[in-house]
């Protein structure tokens, strides 16, 4: 992954959604109530064959317009305001080329009931909005959810619940660089069969307060040779920073009660901070998928990021986690630093070749790390530098010996670039109940540190066969 210029993140910031940005917004006062029993049928509107002028009337008449199961509203090709405060039901069909495109004002809501959505896109630039029910799939939107635009302005209380997206391209895009998201709550949502990511929250330096859990993540494979498409969850700052300013990071954040499978990379985080990922269960993320988008394979990516907590995280032939450093032009910045990973599983038994298991980079004089409740079966723990204090305890790791070492403590990186991170002086490594070997049950552990006395070590206690 490669660092965007103009204070950007890695990931690239879309350009498609420029498009969207063009959209003129119409700041009316909220209105929240929704009655869905006087709702406007569409039909009414369509006296002349146009959908579209049909929508914009029924609006102009209605608090809520609804599309009635067995009809199809076709020909969506261009953007359809729904004014402030005003409901659209769809227990029909609303389907365009790609193009067409409903923009939420403040107070908005889309209710689906049994209908569905094909190429058309719900652009969101107010407060208030939900959108719940619905059902989306389609190639020729970028995302089916945008929620971006260039005006300056804060949107509060975005709630987004029981979304099903299938056969898209991205399902939730947010590009955060011009505006705020205070509040958010992303849940119940099922993607499947997507190009690109399930939810993107892209460039989101201004955000905070969100929530994205209890989503469902099945089949993410970008073939039409996009670089970076291919996650599952995706949340970046912009540009990295040695200084971790918290102006330029995506933070106050929670993953939670995430399943997914059959994808190259299952929750990524760059320039994070404040955050939390929790019970998290995967299967089957390997290369196999988005093979040309240029991304790691890790069910779990971070990268420069400071001040967070991964914890109930289970992976059955997976790769597993990748901790590491922000890159830009070949410079490596913001090494992780500050935060605890607990009650990690890794399960590779059955799988017939080998993945990464934890690669975890961390360092910095006043940091720390902590690893607790770790198990790791033919997978191995790498970590490289060393924070000024590493905490650990109660960590089972096995791995075939023909694959290396179980356990890897690279303490020693003077001389590579990335070793001006780590922390040498008054340094605290506290190891309890370490046991690494590989399927033999003989010791596993490759250790090279130097300058052993300026390492204070307490509590160690290997109980490592042969030891």
């Amino acid at each position: 992954m490669t660092v965007k210029k103009h204070f950007l993140t890695r990931r690239s910031f879309i350009t498609a959604s420029s498009a969207l940005a063009t959209l003129p917004l119409f700041h009316i006062p909220v209105a929240r109530a929704l009655n869905v029993s006087a709702a406007a049928d569409i039909r009414s509107f369509n006296t002349n064959n146009d959908w579209i002028k049909a929508f914009n009337d029924a609006f102009s008449q209605n608090e809520v317009v609804e599309v009635p199961k067995g009809v199809i509203c076709d020909n969506i090709n261009t953007g359809i305001i729904i004014p402030a405060g005003k409901t659209l039901k769809i227990s029909g069909t609303l389907a365009g080329n790609g193009r067409g495109r409903f923009a939420l004002q403040d107070g908005c809501k889309v209710i689906g009931d049994g209908g569905s959505m094909k190429n058309i896109c719900l652009d969101i630039r107010g407060s208030d909005c939900v959108i719940k029910g619905v059902t989306m799939s389609g190639y020729g939107p970028v995302a089916q959810i945008f929620i971006g635009g260039k005006d300056q302005r804060v949107m509060r209380n975005l709630q987004i619940d029981d979304l099903t997206i299938t056969e898209a391209n991205y399902g939730i895009l947010r590009q955060g660089f011009h505006n705020q998201c205070d509040g958010v709550k992303i849940t119940n949502g099922r993607f499947t069969r997507l190009q690109g990511d399930a939810i993107e929250w892209n460039v989101a330096i201004n955000d905070r307060n969100i929530l994205i859990s209890d989503h469902v993540i099945d089949t993410i494979n970008c073939t039409n040779g996009k670089i970076n498409w291919g996650i599952g969850i995706g949340l970046a700052g912009s540009t990295y920073d040695n200084g971790y300013p918290e102006d330029q990071a995506v933070k106050n954040f929670v993953v939670a009660n995430i399943t997914g499978s059959n994808c190259r990379q299952l929750v990524h985080v760059e320039n994070g901070k404040h955050f939390i990922i929790r019970n998290v269960k995967a299967t089957n993320i390997t290369p196999e998928f988005s093979k040309q988008a240029g991304i790691d394979n890790a069910t779990v990516a971070i990268y420069g990021c400071d001040n967070f907590i991964i914890e109930d995280v289970e992976m059955t032939n997976s790769a597993g986690m990748l901790i590491g450093y922000g890159v830009i032009k070949g410079n490596y910045l913001s090494i992780p630093q500050n935060f605890r990973l607990n009650d990690i599983r890794l399960d590779n038994s059955s799988l017939p070749y080998k993945l990464r298991g934890l690669q975890i980079s961390s360092g910095n004089a006043q940091s720390f790390v902590s690893i607790t409740n770790l198990t790791l079966k033919r997978a191995s723990l790498e970590l490289h530098n060393k924070p000024q204090h590493l905490f650990m305890r109660n960590i089972n790791v096995m791995q075939d010996a023909d694959r290396g070492p179980a356990l890897s403590l690279n303490f020693d990186l003077r001389k590579d670039v990335r070793g001006k991170f780590m922390a040498r002086d008054d340094t605290l490594l506290s190891l309890a109940n370490i046991n690494a070997v590989n399927e033999k049950g003989q010791r596993s552990v490759d250790i090279d540190r130097v300058d052993q006395h300026r390492v204070n070590v307490s509590g160690l206690n290997f109980s490592l066969p042969g030891r």
